[in-house]
């Protein structure tokens, strides 16, 4: 965009700044209408002639007593004869005596109905190079002193007094660009106030990958006034959209969050204060913001900051951030900004984040499954990173009762890299009662099971780590219950939409928990496997019909009691369709093999389950008996 209106006011400039001489030559010589009128059909002539195309203007009028300019429709044709270059009105006042300091002052200047039609096709040169090339001069550029070379770096200082831009229309190429009105001036104190209306733009542009991307912009209004040396800014609708003409990444995913860098549609409100402007930085103080993403779900109900800015950093202080339940603040943090010629990458940090948030603000963007997870939850973390990496350390969190309690550190990698990337958490601590954490799961919208069996645990204490991976999550670590212990390890693959994973305990009251008084405590190590594959469990389920988990569970049993009898050594397998879950437990002895079936269909009742004992025989004198005896009876044959 920036480079779209360099290059406008280039080419207008060239125009005007040829006019000028001639006519401004012609006014001093003799200040009347009629002279400057016929050296304005004369330059006109010498424009066309130098151009090669059709060059109107419709009058100028020169003041050379005041220095007043007025330039009434320019029209400019390309050399395909299309509208170029459309002016209604071009006005210029200056104040003469400030260039004898080196100072450019605007009194007033005016620009209005400005249209612009710029083309520069793949296979061709653009419908404007004609114009650079006619107004770039063939001179070698003569060898400057080392004073002419200081002299030239003495800029002319710019002060504009009153400016006034209405209904500017550039294209080029696919890009539009328009603005309905622009209003700024300075008061006799030097206070300044201005006004933009009605802006919009769109813009094409190809990725690295040679995907278009369509960016486009608007804004309703922009109001800036100047009070006790201070600028006061305010925003009204602006309007960000952005479209990679991809389908979306949640397309047919309801699971998947909204977020897609690649689709946006922000709304923001704003208002904040310059505190203090020069070459190279700024203090600005946002005092109200306001932003929606109808696309993603991002929804700020405020976000207030203080920011002191240099073209190296960015150093933020009393910050705010408001959602519909989340508020949450930190009172500095700093940010450096990249830059390819100084060799620097982005990187922030903050001091400790706190505050308090309900996670439902972000199901939409990120996790639907949090839609309904309104329990308030305290915050406190800090936080550092890259443009590519962020760490989290300190963090804590707790529910406002404190019944809760969670202690963590971790980090986030790769974040450009979709198949790389890498999100990482050590939980240090956490504690819940079991009445705490069933609330808790209650809020996620996914079915749940042995929920029943979770309220027996009692307080539910969890050290361990968490790895969200490209298509994988692992979880692993040690939980300590009212009931006993148990080390777990468990992935879930988003590729094959399997969870499998291992338990052991040493020793754990199974009786308890399932609600079988007779089973006491129970030392077990084992591995299990389920489908977690809609498509896969709902065919299942249409043909078998059922509520439990499918999958199955392979286990060794090193200890149990039973009533008053202990065995060791036992194996167990549960496999289950949906419907029913089949059991079976083997114990090997030398002579006699303990057996035993056992079925349920619901984890709500597993103590209910239907149990089939038995005993199997094995090397019985008799049965070495009969096994002689066959033989015999094989060999006589």
């Amino acid at each position: 965009m920036k480079r779209l209106l360099l290059l406008v006011l280039k080419i207008l400039g060239g125009f005007v700044a040829l006019l000028l001489i001639l006519l401004i030559t012609a006014a001093i010589l003799l200040n009347t209408s009629s002279v400057q009128q016929k050296l304005l059909s004369y330059s006109t002539g010498l424009l066309k002639e130098k151009l090669q195309t059709e060059v109107r203007i419709d009058s100028v009028s020169v003041n050379f007593l005041a220095f007043n300019i007025n330039l009434m429709g320019l029209d400019v044709e390309d050399l395909q004869q299309r509208k170029m270059l459309q002016a209604r009105k071009l006005a210029l006042t200056l104040d003469l005596w400030e260039l004898t300091a080196r100072k450019v002052k605007v009194s007033k200047a005016g620009v209005d109905g400005v249209k612009v039609r710029l083309y520069q096709p793949e296979d061709s040169v653009a419908n404007y190079q004609f114009v650079i090339d006619a107004f770039k001069s063939d001179k070698p550029k003569a060898k400057q002193s080392e004073g002419e070379k200081q002299e030239k770096k003495r800029k002319l200082s710019l002060d504009v007094i009153d400016l006034k831009v209405a209904h500017i229309d550039i294209v080029y190429n696919e890009d539009t660009f328009y603005l309905e009105k622009l209003d700024y001036s300075k008061g006799w104190a030097g206070h300044q106030k201005g006004e933009i209306r009605h802006l919009r733009g769109k813009f094409d542009r190809l990725t690295k990958k040679g995907k278009m991307l369509t960016t486009r912009m608007g804004l309703s209004r922009l109001k800036l006034t100047e009070e006790k040396g201070q600028l006061l800014v305010s925003v009204d609708s602006l309007h960000y959209v952005l479209n990679n003409h991809q389908p979306r990444k949640n397309t047919g995913r309801p699971h998947r969050g909204a977020f897609d860098a690649g689709h946006l549609d922000v709304l923001a409100h704003m208002q904040f204060t310059v505190n203090h402007y020069g070459k190279d930085t700024a203090n600005i103080t946002m005092t109200s913001f306001v932003a929606k993403d109808s696309l993603t779900g991002f929804d700020v109900k405020d976000l207030r900051f203080t920011a002191g800015i240099n073209k190296e950093k960015v150093h933020l202080s009393d910050v705010t951030i408001q959602q519909e339940g989340t508020v949450l603040t930190f009172d500095h943090g700093e940010v450096i900004l990249p830059s390819k010629k100084a060799g620097r990458k982005l990187v922030y940090n903050t001091s400790e984040i706190s505050g308090k948030t309900q996670l439902k603000d972000i199901s939409r963007p990120f996790a639907p499954v949090l839609s309904n997870f309104t329990i308030p939850l305290e915050l406190k973390v800090k936080l550092n990173g890259t443009d590519s990496t962020m760490q989290f350390s300190d963090i804590h969190v707790n529910t406002a009762d404190q019944k809760l309690k969670l202690d963590a550190y971790g980090s986030i990698r790769h974040l450009k890299e979709k198949e790389l990337l890498d999100i990482r958490f050590h939980v240090k601590n956490m504690t819940t009662p079991t009445k705490t954490a069933v609330d808790i799961i209650n809020q996620f919208a996914v079915k749940k099971f042995m929920m029943k069996q979770l309220k027996a645990l009692g307080t539910i204490g969890y050290t361990g780590d968490l790895a969200v991976l490209y298509k994988k999550e692992q979880f692993k670590g040690l939980l300590r219950t009212a009931v006993g212990r148990m080390n777990f390890n468990l992935t879930l693959n988003e590729k094959t939409k399997y969870v499998s994973g291992n338990v052991h305990t040493s020793s754990l009251r199974l009786g308890k928990v399932l609600e079988m008084k007779d089973i006491g405590a129970v030392a077990c190590r084992a591995n299990f496997t389920f489908d977690m594959s809609k498509p896969r469990t709902a065919q299942i389920r249409r043909r078998k019909g059922g509520k439990l988990p499918i999958g199955h569970v392979n286990a060794t049993v090193m200890e149990a009691s039973y009533k008053k009898v202990k065995v060791k050594n036992v194996d167990a397998t549960i496999n289950s369709d949906g419907a029913i879950a089949l059991g079976h437990l083997s114990q090997k002895n030398k002579n006699v093999d303990l057996l035993c079936d056992f079925s349920f269909t619901s984890t709500d009742s597993i103590h209910k389950m239907k149990v089939k004992p038995n005993v199997k025989l094995h090397h019985m004198p008799w049965q070495k008996k009969d096994k002689k005896a066959n033989k015999k009876k094989k060999r006589e044959r």
